[in-house]
C-alpha cells in the first residue's frame, strides 16, 4: 500500500511528539490506528462487493447464453413435433388419399380383360372325356 520505510516512521513519530506533546501522543496514536483499521476494513468490503458484482455480471452473461441455447434446442425439438401434430390433426389429406385409392381400385376393376381361350381351350374347364371306340395304346 504505502511504501514507508522505518526511517520515515521515526521522523513522523518525532514530529508528532513535538506537535502533539508527550501526554496526548498515546491517545492520538490509538485513534490513528483505529481510523487506519476502519479504512482497511472499508477498502476490503468495497473490494469484496466489486468482486461479487463482477461475478454476478459474468453469471448473468453465462445464464443468457444458456437460455439462448436452450431456446434454440427447444425450437429444434418442438418444430417437428408441432408439424407432426398438425399433420395428425388434419384428416382432409388422408380422406382424399383414401378416396383416390378407391377410385383407382374401381378403375382397375373396370379394366378387367377376359383372357381368350388358347389352343387347348379353357384352362379351368374339366378335361374332355376320351373318344369312344378308341383304346389307349398299350405297349
Amino acid at each position: 500500500m504505502l511504501d514507508v520505510s522505518f526511517g520515515e516512521l521515526i521522523v513522523i513519530g518525532a514530529v508528532a511528539l513535538i506537535v502533539v506533546g508527550p501526554e496526548k501522543l498515546p491517545k492520538v496514536a490509538r485513534t490513528a490506528g483505529a481510523l487506519l483499521g476502519r479504512a482497511q476494513r472499508f477498502i476490503s468490503t468495497v473490494k469484496a462487493d466489486l468482486d461479487k458484482e463482477f461475478q454476478l455480471a459474468e453469471l448473468a452473461k453465462v445464464e443468457a447464453e444458456i437460455r439462448a441455447e436452450a431456446s434454440a434446442l427447444s425450437q429444434t425439438i418442438h418444430q417437428p413435433l408441432e408439424e407432426a401434430a398438425q399433420a395428425l390433426s388434419e384428416p382432409q389429406p388422408l380422406e382424399e388419399a383414401i378416396q383416390a385409392d378407391q377410385q383407382a381400385a374401381q378403375a382397375l376393376a373396370a379394366k378387367t380383360v377376359e383372357i381368350p381361350p388358347g389352343p387347348q381351350g379353357d384352362l379351368f374347364a374339366p378335361p374332355a372325356p376320351p373318344l369312344s371306340g378308341s383304346r389307349p395304346d398299350r405297349r
